[in-house]
């Protein structure tokens, strides 16, 4: 499978050649760029239908030697093709930024260029047909892949149910409540048919759970008629529906007996029949897509009899086919049941005692499982045969990743986590295999990953989305598909955060090692340099290799840094032999400096220095025509040269200070002085943050495709210019203004734009009394669903106002705000609100009235040292799932326990006081 290289070279060679403007600048100079749209068109159309072959013949890619060797073959020359097509760009680039003149003299070193370019691709359009050639001289064998490939749909759910062990009682550990639940929602006392769905990823136990369950009710006799289809990815629509009359039939000799010959209409017909009048149990297992159900279920007809259908899905667009209430999603098992599956799994067909000797090498095993109960037994099936010595255990600790791969006895374990990859759409595999790279536990930060997605090139755009919002909706899809595990949504309900689950990592990094697309907690020194394309360093060591080490790295497109390890000498190397270099993430890192030839990567896309020591950046940043992301977040730049003006294709710009962790002062972040010529960069949307000044304020409206934006130290006399240069930006997202003094109000009448998609807004300092009834607020309030307001110490109480003209707000937070020392909050407020954070304020008193805030999940009361008494109406939250209350005064304590009002809100989960 090279599925991944061939999709990048395709996506290159689509955008990359034949654009008439760029021939036309250079024909006079390179003659044989003429045939380059040629040549590149025909490598496109091979490529393509080679990445059709190999997407259909999926997993038995590697069965044959011959095959593997094929593959190596083609993936060498996808990336050499990528290779090539970042030289052409580059040169094509340094001719357009060249006058008439200098091209003229530098005509004989085009003139090259474009030839070794030239020569280049037809020796790679060679290739290509001698790949043909090789595919057609060995047909049988290709052939025979294909047919093996498309699996007999019928084949496939005939030995569905002849595959189905006994369930034994050790395999559903830690299942008793899901078993007691799933058999709830089989009681009979609900009449209508109802539809289940157990989901989560591969190895969770689904089918087990069921299993157990659907035995158990069929003894019970429970229903009148019982089937258990296995529909898997290529399922066959009306085999299924001859396989649901058979099971379904109670009278076999009345099934008919054309049943192989009928049509679909007949088929639908004849099971309507069946199930006329019958209590049913149906058990979908394995479903990968909704299109099965819908085409089933208006067969399955509902007599009111009590009938059930349980579906097991790895996703959640299937899992959705059920009721909210009739969901069921698996995690992984706890600590403790997993350590107890894996002791009765090694040591079931023995009565003794479990060695105490392995206890310590057994937990280490059951870690790395990651509470996967198909892995766990699988490990313990492994070791169940070994001897009980701690050698031969250690050896297999050790040797995990190894093991999982070639080890027969783990063959179920990764095949159930292969086939979720394997049959990932195209558009998902670069995204997971990208994020297999990072270190075990990594917990992946929404923002970061999507922009690394985008400049690695695996985001095409869609429609009139932006990158931005594809690369949301891949993001979402890998969850979704339980390839990614949620770690948490942000206020207003979008993923912030996820990780991977170790087993599915050490899965992703053995494709990505036999796609040549990344590498990760590897020796350095012994690779080849011709296969790192990627590289991600999680620890000194791996560092020190590569410092050590004389090698260069020609290929190597991207570079990630975690846990502090990169440094200045670090980043020269890199520099000085990986002139490809894409992707330079160095956030956190102990760098002071940018060396002088950083604008030598005339292929960098991301450049990321987050929260580093670099207090500068070096003039030749200008040579970097590429970079479409620079991250200068908190480091200790205060000033952009003026060459960065010249970085046309930048479109996000994250640069600002913390000068105050702690808070306490209004301009605790600060932003950066931009160069005026920023302004000019039309495709930026993220700019964060700009220091305003009467100039900065009045450039702004060059930016109308802007989508986060934002703008401290704002004086009231610059409002006006500010809030008309943001009424041309239609998609702006969020907002955030500081102002420049506390004193210094801020003027908001000058915003009235004549559309716009402002959902989040962070205000920093006091406003006029009337704001939130101004035109912007009273037109558009509606679409706002997070608000933050901070340092407001205004006289006028907001909240009816913002209640009444934001009123989906689904997140508000109000921090050091002295407006009064007494807040209610209305019946009928907020409606919609989720989230509500009071800090550091002079509030003594807060009242919720019955009907307010009806759908609060989250109250944060942070150092509100003069509240001395329990929020009145607090116990008629009854939406209220958590509350914490911080440095509280002592008054409310004593209120507190004295009321015993942990019982009042026993509702609530999670009380922190």
């Amino acid at each position: 499978m090279a599925e991944a290289a061939v999709v990048l070279a395709l996506g290159k060679l689509v955008t990359s050649f034949g654009v008439s403007s760029l021939r036309t600048s250079i024909e006079k100079e390179a003659t044989l760029l003429k045939d380059l749209p040629h040549i590149a068109k025909h490598i496109e159309r091979e490529l393509d239908m080679i990445h059709h072959f190999l997407s259909q013949v999926g997993t038995k890619i590697y069965s044959n030697k011959v095959l593997e060797g094929w593959i190596v073959r083609v993936r060498k020359v996808a990336y050499c093709v990528e290779d090539i097509i970042d030289e052409y760009c580059y040169n094509i680039t340094l001719v357009q930024d060249e006058g008439r003149f200098k091209r003229v003299i530098h005509k004989t070193f085009f003139t090259n260029a474009f030839h070794r370019i030239a020569v280049e691709l037809k020796d790679i359009e060679e290739e290509i047909k001698h790949l043909s050639q090789l595919k057609r001289d060995y047909r049988e064998m290709f052939n025979e892949l294909l047919d093996n490939a498309s699996d007999n749909a019928d084949m496939h759910l005939l030995s569905s149910n002849r595959s189905l062990h006994s369930i034994k009682e050790y395999e559903i550990v830690g299942m008793k409540e899901d078993m007691e639940l799933l058999d709830k929602w089989l009681d009979p006392k609900e009449l209508g048919r109802i539809v289940i769905s157990v989901w989560g990823f591969g190895g969770l136990g689904k089918t087990t759970l069921v299993r157990k369950v659907y035995d158990w009710e069929k003894g019970l006799k429970s229903f009148d008629c019982y089937s258990w289809i296995t529909v898997s990815h290529n399922y066959n629509i009306d085999a299924i529906s001859r396989k649901l009359i058979q099971e379904l039939s109670e009278d076999q000799s009345k099934v008919p007996s054309d049943l192989d010959t009928m049509h679909r209409g007949q088929l639908n017909k004849a099971l309507k029949e069946v199930l006329s009048y019958k209590k049913y149990l149906i058990v979908l297992d394995d479903v990968w897509d909704t299109g099965a159900f819908h085409e089933l279920i208006d067969s399955l007809i509902d007599d009111y009899k009590g009938s059930r259908i349980i579906i097991t899905t790895r996703n959640n667009d299937v899992a959705s086919l059920a009721q909210e209430m009739y969901k069921m999603k698996l995690n992984p098992l706890g600590n403790d049941d997993a350590f107890e599956l894996f002791r009765k799994r090694c040591f079931q067909k023995s009565n003794m005692e479990y060695p105490s000797h392995l206890e310590e090498l057994s937990r280490q095993l059951v870690n790395k499982c990651g509470g996967l109960p198909l892995a766990i037994n699988a490990i313990g099936n492994v070791l169940a045969v070994q001897e009980s010595r701690e050698i031969v255990w250690r050896r297999i600790n050790n040797q995990f990743r190894c093991e999982l791969e070639d080890n027969p006895g783990l063959d179920k374990v990764k095949s159930a986590m292969s086939i979720s990859f394997m049959y990932l759409p195209r558009h998902l595999k670069n995204c997971f295999l990208y994020c297999s790279m990072f270190p075990q536990d990594y917990v992946f930060n929404r923002e970061l990953l999507l922009k690394l997605w985008i400049v690695e090139g695996f985001v095409k755009q869609r429609g009139t989305s932006t990158l931005e919002e594809v690369a949301d909706g891949y993001f979402i899809e890998l969850i979704q598909q339980s390839m990614m595990q949620l770690v948490e949504n942000d206020e207003i309900g979008r993923v912030v955060s996820c990780r991977m689950h170790d087993i599915m990592r050490e899965l992703g990094l053995t494709f990505s090692r036999k796609e040549r697309f990344g590498l990760a907690d590897i020796n350095i020194e012994t690779e080849n340099k011709d296969d790192v394309r990627r590289l991600l360093m999680s620890n000194q060591e791996q560092v020190n290799q590569l410092l050590r080490s004389t090698m260069d790295l020609p290929h190597l497109r991207t570079f990630i840094a975690t846990n502090k390890v990169a440094n200045y000498q670090l980043l020269c190397l890199l520099i000085s032999r990986c002139k490809y270099l894409a992707v330079l993430e160095l956030r956190d890192s102990p760098l002071d400096k940018i060396p002088e030839n950083i604008g030598d990567l005339f292929n960098l896309r991301y450049f990321g220095l987050r929260r580093t020591h670099v207090k500068s950046l070096p003039r030749s940043i200008k040579k970097l025509s590429n970079l479409e992301t620079l991250d200068m977040k908190s480091t200790k730049i205060e000033t952009l040269p003026k060459e960065v003006a010249k970085l046309k294709k930048l479109r996000h710009i994250f640069a600002e200070k913390l000068d105050d962790p702690e808070e306490k002062e209004l301009r605790y972040i600060r932003g950066v002085k931009f160069p005026h010529g920023i302004f000019d960069l039309v495709q930026l949307q993220t700019l964060k943050t700009v220091e305003a000044t009467k100039k900065s304020v009045k450039l702004l409206k060059s930016l109308p495709d802007l989508r986060l934006l934002c703008v401290e130290n704002v004086r009231r006399d610059d409002c006006a210019t500010l809030f008309s240069s943001l009424s041309n930006m239609s998609q702006l997202n969020s907002f955030l203004i500081s102002a420049n003094d506390l004193n210094d109000p801020l003027d908001f009448d000058a915003f009235n734009p004549k559309s716009t998609k402002l959902e989040k807004l962070f205000i920093r300092g006091c406003w006029d009394s009337e704001t939130f009834w101004k035109p912007v607020f009273r037109n558009y309030g509606a679409n706002i669903k997070y608000l933050t307001l901070t340092f407001c110490k205004n006289i006028a109480d907001p909240l009816l106002s913002i209640s009444s003209s934001m009123p989906n707000l689904i997140f508000l937070s109000i921090r050091r705000g002295c407006w009064a020392e007494d807040i209610t909050l209305r019946a009928g407020w907020f409606p919609h609100l989720k989230t509500l954070c009071l800090g550091n304020m002079e509030l003594r008193r807060l009242c919720i009235e019955e009907g307010a805030v009806i759908r609060l999940e989250v109250l944060l009361l942070l150092s509100l040292m003069s509240l001395k008494e329990v929020p009145k109406g607090l116990d008629l939250v009854r939406s209220l799932k958590k509350l914490n209350v911080s440095m509280p005064h002592h008054e409310f304590k004593v209120e507190w326990e004295r009321d015993n009002w942990k019982m009042k809100l026993h509702h609530v989960q999670d009380i922190r006081v």
